[in-house]
C-alpha cells in the first residue's frame, strides 16, 4: 500500500513538473516579441503602439485629402444652379392643405365653445403661485408648490380659473410675408403676435381680413444660393397710385422718338415703369 501511494505522487510530480515547463516555454516565446499580444483562439494579434504625449494621434483622414474636398466643395457652390423649391417652401399655397386649414379653424372655434360650456357647470381652480390647475372641487391638499413665494408648508394658495388655464393660448409672430426678412429684435414690439394654431391656418391658406397676408400667384426661384422673387411690389389695387392723372402721358410718349422698346418679362415690371414716368411727367409739368 506504501509502494501505491509513493507511484501517485511520483505521477502527480511529473505532471506538476510538465505543465511548469509549458509555461516556462510560453512566457519566453512572448518576451521575443517587440509588443505585447493577446490571444484570440490560436491567432495572436498586435496590440497598437502607446503613444507619448509629444506625439500626435493620426488623421483618421489624410490632410491633403481634406483640403482637396474642401476645394471641390468651394468650387461647387459658385457654380450657379437653380434649387427646385417645391411648395410651400416657394412661397406657393399646397391647394390640399387649404381645406384642412379651415377645418383646423373651425375645429378651434368649436372646441373653445365647447369647454366654456363646460366650464360653467364643473368648478376650475389655478394656483396663483406656481400655476397648478385642478378641476372639480374641493382641489387637493398635495404640497407641491415648491417655487419661489410659496409658502413654507409648500401648500397651494387656489384661486378660481377658467377656460385659459385648461386650454393656455401660445402665441406667434404674425408675418405678412412668411418667405420675407425675419422679425429683428427692435421689432418684436411693432409686430402683432397672434395665437400660433390661427397663425399656422393662415399660413396654410385661411384668409382673414383682420391679419392680411401676401398671397403669391408666381413661385420663388432659389438661384446660386439667393432666392430671386420675380413677383410684383404693389397690388392693382393699391391706392397710393390714385392720385396719379394720366392726362397728357401717351402725347409725350409717341413725341419722343428717341424712346426705344424694351420687351419686358412680366406685366408687373411694366406697370411699375409706367408708374415711374407719370411720376416724372408731373414733376416736370
Amino acid at each position: 500500500m506504501f509502494l501505491r501511494r509513493a507511484r501517485t505522487i511520483l505521477h502527480f510530480n511529473q505532471i506538476i513538473s510538465k505543465c511548469c515547463n509549458a509555461k516556462i516555454s510560453a512566457t519566453n516565446e512572448l518576451k521575443n516579441y517587440p509588443c505585447a499580444l493577446y490571444s484570440t483562439g490560436l491567432r495572436y494579434v498586435e496590440l497598437p503602439r502607446r503613444l507619448s504625449k509629444s506625439d500626435k494621434k493620426p488623421w483618421v483622414t489624410d490632410i491633403n485629402e481634406v483640403k482637396r474636398q474642401a476645394r471641390l466643395e468651394k468650387k461647387e457652390r459658385k457654380v450657379v444652379r437653380e434649387v427646385i423649391l417645391s411648395p410651400p417652401e416657394n412661397g406657393l399655397l399646397v391647394k390640399e392643405l387649404i381645406p384642412v386649414a379651415h377645418e383646423v379653424l373651425a375645429a378651434r372655434s368649436e372646441l373653445f365653445t365647447c369647454i366654456s360650456i363646460v366650464a360653467d357647470s364643473i368648478p376650475i381652480y389655478s394656483c396663483s403661485v406656481c400655476g397648478e390647475v385642478h378641476v372639480g372641487s374641493p382641489p387637493h391638499q398635495i404640497r407641491t408648490c415648491n417655487v419661489s413665494g410659496s409658502k413654507n408648508n409648500k401648500e397651494h394658495t387656489w384661486a378660481s380659473g377658467g377656460i385659459e388655464h385648461i386650454l393656455p393660448v401660445v402665441e406667434s409672430f404674425h408675418l405678412y410675408d412668411r418667405l420675407g426678412r425675419a422679425v429683428s429684435h427692435n421689432e418684436r414690439l411693432q409686430v402683432d403676435r397672434i395665437p400660433a394654431v390661427v397663425e399656422l391656418c393662415i399660413q396654410a391658406g385661411v384668409d382673414i381680413l383682420e391679419y392680411p397676408t401676401r398671397r403669391r400667384e408666381f413661385p420663388v426661384y432659389f438661384v446660386a444660393g439667393r432666392m430671386i422673387d420675380f413677383e410684383k411690389r404693389f397690388s392693382k389695387n393699391d391706392l397710393s397710385r390714385k392720385d396719379i392723372e394720366t392726362f397728357g402721358f401717351w402725347e409725350m410718349m409717341r413725341s419722343n422718338d428717341s424712346r426705344k422698346s424694351s420687351n419686358v418679362p412680366h406685366n408687373d415690371l411694366k406697370d411699375e415703369q409706367v408708374l415711374q414716368r407719370k411720376a416724372l411727367w408731373r414733376g416736370k409739368k
